[in-house]
């Protein structure tokens, strides 16, 4: 590696000796007061907004346009020898200004190297944050930016040269509005977004800017992907056995029920994903919310009973009787409206990054097209499931074995109805809840569950069934051990002050924006956060903790809309200057790969 590096500062000597004599048409430009490597950048300062407002951020964007042909090195050359770019911005009177946030570089091979080098080429746009302080004096004020770089093409390099670009704005009076300007370089112009061309450290795009063909092929495998869930998964056996009830033993019949469940799925999503579209956010937090929660658990419990044969799930009389309906085919329909909410814990955090996304396009068809291939995703293997369930009825004893699975997933399913309610409850009792239905489960397996015990292949399955609830109980039941985990990640609670002690002692801050309703950030808490891989690589990072729990508060709300949180738990990394870099966490994330956000 070593070696690379000399030869490649060998090269680069070389072709600066060139260059010097290449440069002397330029050399005599510069005798002549012209700066040869000045005209390489044409550079212009612009804000998200027409005139600055007293009390309320702003954002400047330094657009460097490099000439065709030429580019100028990174924020972060590749090689030590090689000369960063450097934006700077100059101070203003009643403004306070953040440090220029870099975009990312590209990666591009030239004759002197052995290896790509990170440069920027064409338009290239730096960011910089700023706010208005509250009693800064009505009137004109001219903003300056300037960029120090060293130009080269791919035979040539100039000599080092600094440009500067300045803005007049104008600084209203307090309680004034201003209005969105150079919205082609800032989305959302003037709601604090950062312009387009400021690299990944925003959120950035969900798919990466791919064809809609590919994401539509992406969300349905994500919608295939979500019946591994627990919140999902135990539902299958649900689906299959109303299927098996209703369908008579006729495929097509049982066709028409599937298609009705997954009509009512496609139903309730599609009207998620219009509802983001149009209003540019989501109500994905309500989704976790203790009285939602509450719900949800009530209806898994309900499922749950429905397994032991103590009731079946079909629609009201009231509507069947008016409707001229069956029973089935309401009740499948019902299924699927509701299989999207009962579902909502687990699928969440990807719907959360989806309305967001949505949210962010403001199109109606896209929102619409996209949570309608979710759906159809997420319903697929029910229209498997449900045909296929009409010929199940064929097979010998198939009733037996049918009861034991449903009873299987009742157990599991009351467990999972405590599982829900896990925010709501001091977290030995929720323990102990989700541990004594699959205690009791596995027992009742092992010594009193007779459906199917005439089927020889079918009593393994009936043991490896005990075992997996007597397992997952036991894991629950018993309490972890103290000292189990040397260390976790040392948070403190969230403030502009603590941000700001951090950007002075120029360590990066990670924000973990969370809910005490959120079940996913209590398990970033229980087994990421405390992990020691984690702990090590952020040994040199700032934690702070901000809680989004009352939503209602105008603190907590101020609070999402400065950083525009969609839902929680969201995850911000910041650099020491106080800029978003690489791209946020949405939902839980295991501590394998957690580790890799500390990594530059």
């Amino acid at each position: 590696m070593r070696d690379g590096v000399q030869l490649n500062g060998v090269r680069l000597l070389g072709l600066l000796l060139a260059g010097s004599i290449l440069q002397a048409p330029f050399q005599a430009q510069a005798q002549a007061g012209a700066d040869p490597s000045a005209s390489v950048i044409a550079p212009r300062l612009v804000a998200d907004s027409d005139r600055l407002v007293p009390g309320h951020p702003f954002r400047l964007a330094f657009v460097a346009e490099v000439k065709s042909g030429w580019h100028i090195n990174s924020h972060k050359p590749k090689e030590d020898y090689l000369i960063p770019t450097e934006v700077s911005v100059q101070p203003s009177p009643g403004l306070t200004l953040d440090s220029p946030a870099y975009p990312k570089h590209l990666e591009r091979k030239f004759v002197f190297s052995e290896t790509p080098l990170f440069v920027y080429e064409g338009s290239t746009t730096f960011s910089i944050a700023g706010r208005v302080d509250e009693k800064a004096a009505a009137g004109p004020r001219t903003l300056s930016a300037s960029i120090e770089y060293q130009p080269c093409n791919d035979q040539q390099c100039l000599a080092p040269t600094k440009v500067t670009a300045t803005l007049t704005i104008e600084v209203a009076k307090t309680g004034a509005a201003s209005k969105p300007a150079n919205e082609g370089i800032f989305p959302n112009s003037g709601k604090g977004s950062t312009p387009k061309a400021a690299g990944p450290g925003t959120g950035g795009d969900l798919f990466g800017g791919k064809s809609l063909p590919l994401i539509l092929g992406l969300v349905f495998l994500s919608g295939l992907a979500l019946n591994l869930t627990p919140c999902v998964f135990p539902l299958i056996p649900i689906t299959m056995s109303f299927f098996l009830k209703q369908s008579d033993g006729k495929v097509g019949k049982t066709l028409g029920f599937a298609s009705l469940f997954v009509l009512g799925l496609c139903f309730t999503y599609t009207v998620l994903g219009v509802f983001a579209a149009i209003t540019g956010s989501l109500f994905g937090s309500w989704l976790q919310e203790p009285v939602v929660l509450v719900v949800i658990s009530a209806v898994v419990l309900a499922m749950a009973l429905s397994m032991f044969g103590l009731f079946e799930i079909q629609a009201p009389h009231f509507i069947t009787d008016r409707t001229g309906a069956k029973s089935g085919a309401m009740g499948a329909l019902s299924m699927g409206l509701f299989l999207g909410f009962v579902a909502a814990p687990c699928v969440g955090p990807f719907i959360v990054a989806l309305l967001t996304y949505v949210g962010k396009k403001g199109s109606v068809p896209l929102g619409a097209g996209l949570f309608f291939t979710l759906a159809l995703g997420l319903g697929f293997p029910y229209l498997v499931l449900g045909t296929a369930s009409g010929s199940l009825r064929k097979l010998p004893r198939s009733g037996e074995w049918m009861i034991a699975v449903k009873r299987f997933f009742g157990f599991a399913m009351i467990g999972l109805a405590v599982y829900f309610l896990r925010p709501v409850l001091p977290e030995r009792l929720y323990e102990l809840g989700v541990a004594l239905p699959l205690l009791v489960g596995g027992v009742y397996f092992l010594f009193f569950e007779k459906s199917g015990r005439t089927l020889a292949w079918f009593r393994g399955l009936r043991i490896a069934f005990a075992l997996l609830l007597l397992a997952g109980g036991t894991v629950f039941a018993l309490p972890e051990r103290k000292g189990a985990h040397a260390s976790e990640l040392a948070f403190t609670p969230y403030s502009d002050a603590a941000l700001a002690s951090a950007r002075e002692a120029g360590k990066p801050v990670m924000i973990d924006f969370y809910a005490d309703w959120c079940l996913p950030c209590k398990e970033l808490d229980k087994h990421t956060f405390n992990d020691a891989r984690v702990v090590d690589a952020g040994k040199d990072w700032v934690f702070l903790k901000a809680d989004l729990t009352h939503d209602k508060d105008p603190a907590v709300s101020a609070l999402r809309k400065k950083w525009a949180i969609a839902g929680v738990p969201t995850l911000l990394f910041l650099t020491p200057e106080g800029q978003e870099r690489g791209e946020r966490v949405v939902g839980f994330e295991k501590p394998e790969l957690f580790v890799t956000r500390f990594q530059n």
